[in-house]
């Protein structure tokens, strides 16, 4: 009996307000649902892009020793040259290897560059939506 006063307190016009304000809160879930399934799939790409970097930079590292290791064995060079000769070799070697390493560096570096600058634009982007859908409150009738 308490319960049907309450409802019979309520007119035709606030049920309508309240199936109104139900629907927008469903088209609200439904949106920010489809939005967080995006940002889902961009947070995997970026995790993959992490990993080649990651492997990129493991095997710069593997070539940087393998280059430390030919620098020490330049350096102790060919036994049965003289001393000079052999020094004389070993700088020529160096500086045709560091010239070949430099431009090879080089080339790795502008497209590491413009790889992070496209990462950044991915992430302002992202960021900008994120702030975009930051959940704002019914207004109240």
């Amino acid at each position: 009996p308490q319960e049907e006063a309450m409802n019979g307190d309520r007119t035709e016009s606030d049920w309508q307000g309240l199936v109104s304000e139900y629907l927008v809160c469903k088209r609200k879930l439904e949106s920010k649902k489809e939005a967080l399934l995006i940002l889902s799939k961009e947070l995997d790409t970026c995790q993959q892009e992490r990993d080649q970097y990651k492997l990129m930079a493991n095997q710069l590292r593997e070539r940087h020793q393998s280059l430390k290791k030919k620098y020490r064995e330049l350096i102790d060079g060919d036994p049965s040259l003289p001393p000079e000769k052999r020094k004389q070799a070993n700088l020529a070697q160096l500086l045709r290897d560091s010239q070949d390493r430099n431009t090879h560096l080089g080339e790795e570096i502008k497209e590491l560059q413009q790889r992070l600058a496209e990462v950044q634009g991915d992430n302002k982007g992202r960021s900008r939506r994120k702030n975009e859908m930051k959940v704002v409150p019914p207004p109240r009738h």
